[in-house]
């Protein structure tokens, strides 16, 4: 429909007339407009509105809320979402509800997957979520909002940020002698009026009360009633504003005090003005830098090769490898702490700007950053004053700019030294931000941090390259073995390279292990008259130990090796010339002890140093080295048989890389280098990126690896995709196989006791595997056929493999490989489709290094059941010439440590009741300390000769006996003896439960050296690797490695000595225990909508419980799966109608049952055990319906569901699910867990039980802790150290604990901190139960464990009160345990009978059951 018609701006005046068209204009119907062609076209307004401009065709009158010429935006408050028929629909922004009530964006869009909401006036954080500063509410709960903070003019101005509480709206900071939760009130002991006059006076009453409007004086049991009903009115308060109990505890847990976020608020006051002064002195160094800078030269990574006549350099280079994912994860961090850190702190809500201009300060660092990869490496001198700078910003900021500065600006030699220099820095800044208590996401970053840089030092560590050492200079080197080992044994080898012809050899020092001012133990190495001499100071007199047999000017101008070695006091030193021209490999050794008894390297963890080369001069050695500095070049090879490089460095002295370039050294030249290996310590790992580059996949697809191991578990290799994996491991000693590419049945698995499977007997094993066709996988050992295993049709998903481990990451991803561990051994080869790899090449390698030596071959070390002993042969006279030393450590009071008999003459050393016996044919020498089993390492020196028989344990503990006259008859010295450890078949005392290690005989035919049990010919029950209690083994892959300057301790899980933990089945979780035991599961498909298809394994006992539940904000859209009777039901919603499929059958029976649900549009099924299908359907198609995340399993939160779930079955139900899927892939993203844990195989028994996943308890406030009580527990724990109880109140806190077998009471009453112990005989590890029973009456504290009572009187602090705080049982979170506590780790184990002044405690009805904990059910011992 159109015509023609005039219209001004197209007409012109003539005379006579009023106008004339130039030229007719067509004009289009309603809904259309006319475009450029002259066509009417329908208007473009998206359905959003009927009519638009005929001429230009912008919309008119859009509704649904959205806006713009043409409909296609959305108004203030609403963000643009796409509806089923494909139109774009306006909803309101989930800022943080999509609800128009709670929806409190003034705008919001959506930038990929993550919405950003621009609040309102009174509301912050990323989705409008809480109030901003000075306003109270909480925005989460439906019809809630923010209002401002009303507290009648009385509150603090310097505090007003935090005026009220955020969620309550309570006043927080009343001043002028006010009180109430609006300061409408005069304070308590005041009156007058505060609204108007504000005139609040001081009450002039005896009682130091009054009537708060007339002053007139009360009594203080009147005052009581006050409190009181006001206490009353508080709690009502905080009902209505917390619905949940859930909300509740976030409320709690988020909460900060007004002092602290008024301090963080001046602080990022003063940091935003210092910022931009900051970042300009940043640019304009750096354009310095860039232009004037030429003051450094260091080496770079191209003549650090070339020091390498065999690429073998584990360069310092490498660390590129490690920066890479330091920079990643920093990023991480400043995102995550930028953006989260304030939801505990609340500080940068108070400046409304600095979120701005942060990000624009980012943005400009990333500018510099950009700028700093153009400089050469000249330029290191001002830098290293640049980074000075940047330590000065704020920590959150720090991060990024720190380690991008380092991987862009340095080259890599002076990384690894500025590591050193400033990693110590950035750690004290680490902490201060995991001081500020911040949100989960920003701690998982900084762990993440700490273990790149632990991972960057273990680079270092391994970097195979030597230093020249000028006659100045000198390195201190982090020592970073296991320094209590270091007491009984040290050893330290290194190359060193002289040249007699340029270089004269003089006296000179080496190096030296000890304390700073040279006055305490030392051992050291230096050339003394043309020798070299090891020497070492045991406490009395120094031994020095020259090697006579080959001069040092004799010495060829290579790299020769030397390695020194204390044993107790007996020493040894080792030098290997490697072969030449013309001469064969040559060997030299020298033997030497020292005088006296004492045998241990005491050493202070604080005091320690290693030297290299020389020392500076505020370094005071000890006489017999104080001698010249080296000149030379060295490379260090191991301590304690551990990896370590001069670039593992503390500090340099006097060291110019670019003057004394590093000497090459040639890799093969010794005969154990010649065969190219890999040495694997257990926390590195070889990653082959992209494996087809060399060859592909095939028809036949083959792997090969040459493995030399004793370890009992490992990776030999292992490749990820996802959900998909190939697992090839050492597991008990047997190879083991299991891989999963998406089989519907689940992943295949082959593990088998065959003796061809064992290969973890120290000798080289060539296993092949061989996937044929894409359906079998072949399994070769040492070339023979092992196995052959059939699987799906399935091509190899995967691009890369690991070898010998893998990342934290990957392995904690999936269940299955939770629980592998990275190899200890050797690798001599890999081969892929029989294809090389120089796997130190590969950019992915990280703590590896090269060679083989021997020694990790050697198992010096035994864990013992009480079951087990070693035996071997030896020629050795006990009765009349013997020395023998060991280290132990037991929490056992008694137990056989070593034992020999010839007919009725026994020779013996044991523990008995705590102490250390020696038994020699009948005569007894005791230890006159009898602590001896307090799970501390403790070294023995027994000895019989002629004239008396001696103890000595610890160098302190020396007990001696006289020979008696009639035990002078000797045995055969010839003949062959054997002897046993820890045990033996024939003896009659108890065997030992423990460990032994660094045991040593004299041997007549044999030096003394620490016996290998590897070579022992009788194994009974004897682990060579694990020794829980001597030490927990790392966790795996390196990302979990140590740093130096972390406590040794609390990395790792004590184990005690029963079974080891409950078998958990795969992929299985048992809920119940208490009402709301459940998961949340989060990230629903974008299909979840039309379609979904949920599968799961169910095994319970329970008549009624809530297995599955999802829905919207509101609960109109739901499903759910739960129990009616033992039958199972599903339901969904269609509309206002609902499809409900109910089963016949019961299946509450205790089996396992399969379980189906699938929803499609209005239809649901419900298909049991593959064998019962029930359908049912609703009217009507294309209904809109929508849920949100999470997703709930096993139940609900308080109060959820019980709209759609029938009233007695909207609870948890009681038992296992397993294998829980949708559209067929598992689900991965669990984000909280409330009172589930693993579910264990076979037998339970009543109790609850706290799983080593982590959780604990709350308590309510009913329980009183206070100055008086009596408590009694029952435990039976799994690991020898956790927290059990923790208050905290006000003042201080009282917490109790178990701590490597004790159970301590520690108290602190706002005064002081004081503490209890007991340590029972049968210790607390040995899988029964213990009571325990705590009795406080103010200031004196009763500790009884199983009847062995201790106790303690404290300081007597007259200004304690008595008040009633929640009470953490099995753990706490970090933040409110004590500073001092020895364990911060949760407890681990069973807890039953806990009574708190004679009252039952009943776990099931805790204000909150957080994490791995299963209440009512315990896994029997």
């Amino acid at each position: 429909m159109h015509y023609s018609k005039c219209c001004s701006g197209l007409l012109r005046k003539t005379p006579g007339k009023e106008c004339i068209c130039l030229f007719p204009l067509q004009v289009c119907g309603k809904g259309f407009f006319l475009s450029e062609q002259n066509l009417c076209l329908p208007c473009n307004c998206k359905g959003h509105a009927d009519y638009c401009d005929d001429i230009t065709g912008v919309c008119k009158n859009c509704r649904d809320h959205s806006t713009g010429d043409f409909c296609e935006m959305c108004e203030d408050g609403y963000m643009l979402a796409r509806s089923l028929d494909g139109h774009h629909n306006c909803r309101p922004c989930a800022c943080p509800l999509s609800v128009p009530s709670n929806n409190f964006a003034v705008h919001c869009d959506r930038g990929g997957a993550i919405l950003r909401c621009k609040c309102q006036e009174g509301y912050a954080g990323h989705f409008c979520e809480r109030c901003a500063p000075g306003y109270y509410g909480n925005p989460m709960a439906i019809g809630n909002s923010c209002k401002r903070c009303d507290c009648n003019g009385n509150s603090d101005p310097n505090l007003i940020f935090n005026e009220c509480h955020n969620v309550t709206g309570h006043c927080q900071h009343c001043w002028g002698n006010t009180g109430g939760a609006n300061c409408e009130r005069c304070a308590s002991g005041f009156y007058g009026d505060a609204i108007s006059a504000k005139n609040c006076r001081e009450c002039d009453c005896e009682s130091g009360h009054c009537d708060m409007h007339t002053g007139e004086c009360l009594s203080e049991a009147a005052v009581n009633l006050c409190c009181d009903e006001c206490i009353w009115h508080l709690i009502g308060d905080l009902r209505l504003s917390n619905k949940t109990l859930d909300q509740l505890k976030v409320g709690v847990l988020n909460i900060s005090t007004g002092a602290a976020a008024n301090d963080r608020l001046k602080y990022y006051n003063y940091t935003a003005l210092r910022l931009t002064g900051n970042f300009d002195a940043i640019m304009c160094n750096l354009e310095t830098l860039r232009l004037d800078c030429n003051i450094c030269h260091p080496v770079s990574s191209r003549d650090l090769r070339e020091s390498d006549a065999n690429g073998f350099v584990q360069r310092a280079i490498s660390a590129a490898n490690v920066y890479n994912n330091i920079v990643k994860y920093i990023d991480d961090a400043n995102i995550t702490s930028l953006t989260t850190l304030n939801l505990s702190q609340r500080a940068e809500d108070a400046i409304t700007g600095i979120n701005a201009q942060l990000g624009y300060l980012v943005k400009q660092s990333d500018n510099v950053f950009k700028q700093s990869v153009s400089l050469r490496s000249e330029q290191i001198g001002m830098c290293l004053r640049v980074m000075h700078l940047l330590l000065t910003f704020p920590s959150f900021l720090i991060f990024v700019i720190l380690f991008k500065f380092l991987f862009y600006s340095l080259s890599m030699y002076f990384i690894v030294e500025n590591l050193n220099f400033l990693v110590p820095e950035l750690l004290d800044k680490l902490k201060v931000v995991e001081e500020k208590k911040p949100v989960n996401n920003v701690t998982t970053n900084i762990i993440r941090i700490r273990e790149l840089i632990a991972q960057a030092r273990s680079v270092a560590k391994k970097v195979q390259v030597s230093m020249k050492f000028n006659g100045q200079s000198s390195v201190e080197v982090h020592p970073h073995s296991n320094l209590e080992e270091l007491k009984t044994v040290t050893s330290i080898s290194l190359f060193m390279r002289v040249d007699p012809d340029k270089d004269p050899i003089e006296d000179r020092f080496i190096l030296y292990l000890g304390d700073r001012n040279g006055r305490k133990d030392y051992m050291g190495l230096a050339i003394k008259n043309d020798n070299l001499v090891y020497v070492y100071n045991l406490g009395d007199e120094d031994v020095e130990i020259p090697l006579g047999s080959k001069p040092v000017s004799q010495w060829p101008a290579v790299f020769n090796y030397i390695k020194v070695e204390r044993l107790g006091r007996h020493g040894k030193v080792f030098l290997t010339i490697p072969s030449q021209s013309f001469t064969d490999e040559q060997k030299f050794i020298q033997k030497g002890e020292a005088p006296g008894s004492d045998s241990l390297f005491d050493i202070d963890p604080k005091d320690i140093v290693f030297f290299v080369g020389g020392v500076p001069p505020d370094v005071k050695l000890p006489p017999p080295l104080s001698l010249a500095p080296f000149v030379g070049c060295i490379e260090l090879g191991s301590l304690n048989n551990d990896v370590i490089s001069l670039y593992n460095f503390k500090e340099t002295h006097k060291m110019d890389v670019v003057a004394s370039t590093p000497c090459p050294r040639y890799k093969l030249a010794f005969s154990q280098s010649r065969i190219a290996s890999y040495l694997f310590d257990g926390t590195g790992y070889a990653l082959i990126n992209n494996i087809e580059r060399r060859s592909k996949f095939g028809v036949v697809t083959r792997f090969d690896i040459a493995v030399r191991t004793v370890a009992n578990n490992g990776i030999l290799f292992l490749m990820v995709n996802g959900d998909k994996y190939f697992l090839l491991e050492l597991k008990n000693g047997f190879l083991r196989l299991m891989y999963d590419f998406g089989f519907s049945s689940g992943p295949q698995i082959f593990e088998n006791n065959l003796p061809k499977l064992q290969i973890n007997d120290a000798r080289y094993h060539e296993v092949s595997v061989i996937y044929h066709q894409s359906k079998k996988v072949i399994l070769l050992v040492d070339k023979s056929h092992v196995k052959s295993m059939e699987n799906p049709k399935t091509t190899l998903p995967f691009s890369d493999i690991y070898i010998g481990g893998a990342p934290s990451s990957i392995l904690k991803s999936r269940p299955e490989l939770s629980a592998v561990e990275g190899l200890k051994g050797c690798v001599k080869g890999f081969q892929f489709q029989k294809k090389d790899f120089n796997l130190l090449e590969e950019p992915g390698t990280i703590g590896i290094s090269s060679g083989c030596p021997e020694e990790s071959f050697m198992s010096r070390k035994a864990y013992f059941t009480g079951e087990s002993y070693l035996g071997s042969t030896a020629k050795i006279s006990p009765f009349d010439n013997f020395e023998g030393g060991l280290n132990f450590r037991t929490l056992q009071p008694s137990g056989l440590l070593f034992y020999h008999s010839e007919g009725s003459d026994e020779f013996s050393i044991s523990l008995e009741n705590g102490a250390v016996v020696l038994n020699c044919r009948g005569t007894r020498v005791k230890s006159h300390k009898k602590q001896y089993s307090d799970g501390r390492t403790h070294f023995l020196v027994a000895s019989v000769n002629n004239q008396k028989y001696s103890l000595l344990v610890d160098d302190k503990d020396k007990q001696e006996k006289k020979r008696p006259a009639s035990a002078t008859r000797s045995s055969s010295d010839t003949a062959v003896k054997t002897f046993y450890y820890g045990g033996s078949p024939s003896s009659s005392f108890k065997n030992f439960t423990g460990c032994i290690s660094y045991a040593y005989v004299n041997r007549q035919d044999q030096d003394i050296e620490p016996e290998d049990f590897q070579r022992y010919t009788v194994k009974v029950q004897t682990s060579l690797q694990d020794c829980p209690v001597q030490e927990s083994s790392l966790p795996l892959g390196l990302m979990e490695l140590k740093g130096d300057d972390q406590e040794p301790s609390e990395v790792n899980i004590e184990r005690c000595y029963l079974s080891s933990s409950p078998r958990a089945l795969r992929r299985a979780f048992h809920y119940g225990g208490i009402a709301n035991s459940r998961q949340h599961y989060t990230d629903l498909p974008d299909s979840f909508s039309e379609r979904s298809h949920f599968s799961l394994s169910l095994k319970t006992h329970s008549s009624f419980g809530l297995i599955f539940y999802v829905s919207d904000v509101q609960e109109d859209n739901f499903m759910a799966l739960f129990l009616a009777h033992g039958k199972l039901v599903y339901t969904f919603n269609v509309a206002d109608q609902r499809v409900k499929i109910k089963s016949e059958e019961k299946y509450n029976d205790g089996a396992w049952h399969n379980v189906i649900f699938i929803r499609a549009g209005s239809m649901g099924r419900l298909i049991i055990d593959g064998l019962t299908v029930l359908e049912e359907r609703a009217q009507g198609s294309n209904i809109s319906w929508h849920v949100n995340s999470p997703i709930y399993v096993g139940g609900v939160p308080p109060g959820a569901a019980q709209r759609n779930v029938q009233r007695n079955s909207a609870y948890s139900f009681t038992g296992c699910l397993k294998n829980l899927q949708l559209n067929g892939q598992w689900l991965s993203s669990l984000a909280e867990t409330f009172g589930v844990t693993p579910c264990f195989e076979g037998l339970s028994e009543a109790g609850t039980y706290f799983s080593e996943e982590g959780g604990y308890i709350v308590l309510d406030e009913m329980f009183d802790l206070g100055l008086r009580f009596e408590l009694v527990m029952e435990v039976r724990p799994r690991v020898a150290s956790g927290v059990l109880l923790h208050v905290r109140s006000a003042q201080g806190y009282f917490t109790m604990y178990i701590h490597r077998g004790e159970a301590v009471v520690l108290v602190n009453d706002g005064s002081r901190e004081f503490s209890t112990k007991v340590s029972p005989k049968q210790g607390l590890c040995a899988g029964n139960w213990h009571r325990i029973t705590v009795i406080r009456d103010a200031n004196v504290v009763q500790l009884d464990v199983d009847s062995e009572v201790n106790h303690v009187v404290g300081p007597l602090n007259h200004n304690s009160t008595d008040t009633k705080k929640p009470v953490f049982i099995g753990g706490a979170p970090d933040v409110f345990l004590p500073e001092r506590i020895a364990t911060r780790k949760a407890y681990v184990g069973c807890m039953r009978s806990l009574t708190i002044n004679n009252s039952q405690v009943s776990f099931s009805k805790a204000v909150l059951v957080s994490g791995a904990v299963s209440v009512g059910t315990c896994p029997a011992a």
